[in-house]
């Protein structure tokens, strides 16, 4: 047809520009209505190819831009028919848009059209059971579609595989469940307000109304909440350890056990730490600089269930050592245990009101065979913190 329609301008235009005499006329005629009655002749059709490809074409020499067009349109077929998961997530797309843009005033329009309704739309009936029944499941709907398209994706560990499949079923259980809670909540939400529109608000009957109304109400949110829970335990589970870490920083940040710049000592699974804190953050881990200059990156849950020790907030720096000498001076002990207690009490840096000083023998000890032996004295007294 589109043939016929270049050849018939074409004959036009020659018709057009013959003369005007009359037998002229009647010839051109005759002969134009011939090349109208020609049979059409269809233009074959393949899978990829444009159907205009080879019919739009002028006779002036434009038909570059023509196939350029068309070329690039049926590369952009191939690509999105070389994805059948974009083309699959059309409808799920198109019905959740329709469901939070186009619904409501479609029926809006509708309800204006057919039933002449001028009453406050935001108040109306039609409102709430359009906001409480069908866009909620509209929305169910296009949601169960996406996860239906991705669940036969296949990704390339076995890693990813499990965790996708998880995600799924969690997106599944939790958009199941807030779906029942909320239409089941809003029709009980409804059959109170009709139970209790007829009668006196003071009503005791309507008190009991309104208590069952907001008890049933409770427990359906508080089932959805425990089904949600038991479906969704392996977010829970992997989003456990960031949660607690976040409280963890929380409580440090606000109890401020220990700073920055200050020694700690602590016992985490069998592994001692002892350093100065370097960083304490909200979401990382604290990093502390041990003894050999190591950066030891430590969970804030675990420095706030073990027991750390703050070094750096001691009040009184503890010393014991032992003093060895020959048992040939056992004749001396008294004056050397006599002497370490005047030295240490005329230490000014040595605290000698609220901590106890203890010098005394503890035990002798055999040094080697030419039958040696040593007394060896305990001394242990507390210094002021800061010296």
């Amino acid at each position: 047809l589109l043939f016929n329609s270049i050849r018939l301008s074409r004959d036009v235009r020659l018709y057009s520009n013959n003369g005007s005499c009359s037998f002229c006329r009647r010839q051109d005629s005759l002969a134009l209505l011939s090349r109208l009655w020609t049979p059409l002749r269809p233009v074959p059709l393949t899978c990829n190819a444009l159907p205009w490809q080879c019919s739009l074409i002028p006779a002036g020499g434009c038909e570059a831009p023509l196939i350029v067009a068309s070329v690039s349109l049926s590369r952009s077929y191939n690509a999105i028919a070389g994805k059948p998961s974009v083309i699959q997530f059309i409808p799920a797309l198109g019905i959740i848009g329709f469901a939070v843009f186009g619904l409501e005033p479609l029926l809006r329009l509708s309800r204006n059209l057919f039933l002449q309704e001028r009453t406050d739309w935001k108040k109306s009936s039609s409102r709430y059971i359009l906001t409480s029944y069908f866009q909620p499941l509209l929305l169910w709907t296009g949601v169960m579609l996406i996860c239906r398209d991705l669940d036969p994706l296949v990704l390339p560990s076995e890693t990813s595989q499990a965790i996708k499949q998880r995600r799924l079923s969690f997106v599944r259980s939790l958009s199941t469940v807030l779906t029942f809670a909320y239409c089941s909540s809003s029709l009980i939400r409804q059959a109170q307000n009709i139970c209790m529109g007829t009668n006196d608000s003071s009503d005791e009957r309507n008190m009991r109304i309104d208590f069952t109304g907001k008890a049933v109400y409770t427990a359906i949110w508080i089932a959805a909440l425990t089904a949600g829970g038991l479906g969704t335990v392996s977010i829970s589970l992997a989003g456990r350890e960031i949660f607690t870490n976040f409280l963890s920083s929380i409580m440090i940040h606000a109890t401020r056990p220990f700073v920055v710049n200050e020694r700690i000592q602590t016992k985490i699974k069998g592994y001692e730490v002892t350093g100065k804190v370097e960083h304490v953050s909200w979401w990382s881990p604290t990093i502390v600089r041990v003894s050999d200059c190591e950066a030891v990156h430590i969970p804030n849950h675990n420095l706030s269930v073990n027991v750390v020790r703050n070094l750096s907030k001691k009040s009184h720096w503890g010393i014991k050592t032992h003093l060895a000498i020959s048992h040939l001076d056992v004749n001396k002990i008294n004056s050397i245990i006599a002497y370490m207690r005047k030295v240490l009490a005329k230490n000014p840096q040595v605290e000698q009101k609220k901590l106890h000083i203890r010098v005394f023998l503890e035990n002798i000890d055999p040094e080697n065979q030419a039958l040696m032996a040593f007394l060896r004295f305990t001394l242990r007294c507390f210094l002021k913190h800061g010296a």
